[in-house]
């Protein structure tokens, strides 16, 4: 396939995970791929270029894109993919909590996105992808400075579209809800509670499944590509209908029978 030929993309958060399926759906599209993540990748992939970046260090980030340009003299497409979690109610978040999930959520894209933006000025032209969540378009009552941060980088990617769609740039979000990733499973105790959990995950997803990484990687490719070229400023919930609004009050159970994936 070649729905990317001849681009060049940039993905911070690229080891594992929405970001590790996403890399290997832009090699598989003909994309010359740079990731860059804290953590070795979880697999090495031949057509990326794998490498270990700190995207809340400024000095970090503007070296990496500068090699990337040096080496290719363009970026198309940048997906800014940092993020981790925080199930704690407001009042038990403590300010370091507060200061280092900002540092990562929403630093990290704004870093990513001010290195690479000037020279997607220049060329007028170029795709910003950034990972949200469901929790950035309905609010939660379980995350709420969690919720906070995926609400800010929908702002941000917002008015960046409404900025600079003039000159050919692109920035919508992807809003994924519950998605098999090790972030979500780290948020349990043991592997096994996941599959043990799994009612309790969807009993809020109309359609009573988890999602999977590569369902998301393929609307950030869609997003990445020309096939969406006159889409911009969108925010795109992948959550099986979560964030379309409220269920029928029966259908908040525990019981309710698993969605086919």
């Amino acid at each position: 396939m070649s729905r990317l030929r001849d681009k060049v993309a940039v993905v911070f958060g690229g080891a594992r995970g929405i970001g590790l399926a996403t890399v290997k759906e832009f090699v598989a599209e003909g994309a010359t791929v740079f990731a860059a993540d804290i953590r070795e990748p979880a697999e090495r992939l031949d057509g990326a270029e794998q490498s270990l970046v700190d995207a809340t260090a400024e000095k970090q980030v503007g070296e990496f894109v500068a090699a990337v340009l040096a080496k290719t003299g363009r970026i198309d497409v940048l997906f800014n993919n940092v993020g981790i979690h925080l199930a704690k109610p407001l009042a038990d978040t403590t300010l370091e909590e507060f200061d280092n999930i900002f540092a990562l959520n929403v630093r990290a894209a704004f870093l990513g996105t001010r290195a690479v933006l000037p020279h997607m000025i220049e060329r007028k032209s170029g795709s910003i992808i950034t990972t949200s969540s469901n929790g950035g378009v309905m609010g939660r009552p379980g995350d709420p400075v969690y919720n906070a941060t995926k609400h800010a980088l929908v702002g941000m990617m917002k008015s960046i579209a409404v900025a600079h769609a003039h000159q050919g740039i692109r920035a919508n979000t992807v809003n994924p809800g519950a998605i098999d990733t090790d972030m979500l499973r780290g948020t349990l105790s043991t592997p096994d509670e996941f599959e043990a959990k799994q009612h309790q995950l969807v009993a809020s997803t109309p359609a009573a499944r988890v999602g999977e990484a590569w369902e998301v990687a393929k609307a950030v490719l869609f997003l990445a590509s020309d096939e969406s070229r006159f889409v911009n400023g969108v925010v795109l919930p992948i959550d099986g209908a979560k964030a379309a609004g409220a269920m029928p009050g029966g259908r908040y159970s525990l019981d309710f029978e698993l969605g086919v994936r």
